[in-house]
């Protein structure tokens, strides 16, 4: 007599009946308890404006219920969990798509999970820790652990976190040198040898204030100095001799 072929091992029929009647549910956690929000339909229609703020208000709402898990303690501190059901599967992917900008505000989206899948993440939790010390920003979908490797979403298995090497640190690159703009100021002659300690005479008149141009200059960020990449004079030959042979006997004097 011919045995049958062994069949594959399926999930109970009761896991897969828990499981299709959670498809459209979110577990929303960070709600906080306000009278606002006391009663279900209260609760729904703040979870509808907070999960689909971009729906216009004449659309029919994609919530269809809402209400507190667990019951009140007078000493309880944290928020209970809140339990929504939605009108469609792709209603629920949609309000996946708020987590980011909830996440501000602390308010995290989960799955609806049975227990089986429950207990599935816990036997993972060693492996989410792992890739949280290594750097990684581990995140699961249903039962499955991924985690972010640059823009690449990877998968997880049991017991591989240990073998994924955590990745390279970023050295950020030089600076930019910041640029000074090129700017024009009037100097006078007479007033650079007073700052030189050089006595000018009334009567010596040493001509009109000259143009002189600052030109470029860069700022080194390592050594914190202003380096001049340019430094333009323009000014009158024998005047500008004259300036320097008089700080030049100025400090031979100086010296004598």
């Amino acid at each position: 007599m011919e045995s049958s072929p062994p069949t594959e091992q399926s999930s109970p029929p009761t896991e897969q009946m828990l499981r299709y009647s959670k498809r459209r549910n979110l577990v929303v956690f960070g709600i906080a308890e306000s009278s606002a929000c006391a009663t279900p339909k209260a609760l729904a229609a703040h979870l509808q404006s907070l999960l689909f703020e971009d729906a216009p208000s004449s659309a029919a709402p994609l919530v269809s219920c809402a209400y507190r898990l667990g019951k009140w303690k007078a000493a309880q501190r944290k928020s209970r969990a809140v339990l929504v059901e939605l009108t469609t599967v792709s209603a629920k992917h949609r309000a996946f798509k708020a987590s980011s900008r909830l996440k501000a505000g602390r308010i995290r989206l989960d799955e609806d999970l049975t227990s089986q899948q429950m207990q599935q993440r816990k036997g993972l939790s060693t492996d989410f820790l792992g890739l949280k010390i290594r750097g990684f920003k581990p995140f699961f979908r249903g039962t499955t652990l991924k985690y972010r490797d640059g823009g690449v979403v990877r998968q997880c298995a049991k017991g591989g976190a240990n073998k994924i090497r955590a990745p390279a640190p970023t050295i950020p690159g030089p600076r930019p040198a910041h640029r000074l703009e090129h700017t024009n100021v009037a100097m006078d002659p007479a007033e650079v040898l007073q700052q030189a300690g050089v006595s000018v005479s009334k009567e010596f008149h040493l001509g009109p204030a000259l143009p002189f141009s600052m030109g470029t200059a860069g700022y080194d960020s390592d050594l914190g100095l202003c380096q001049p990449h340019s430094f333009g004079f323009w000014a009158h030959g024998r005047l500008f001799g004259l300036i320097i042979l008089l700080l030049l006997s100025h400090d031979a004097d100086a010296r004598c």
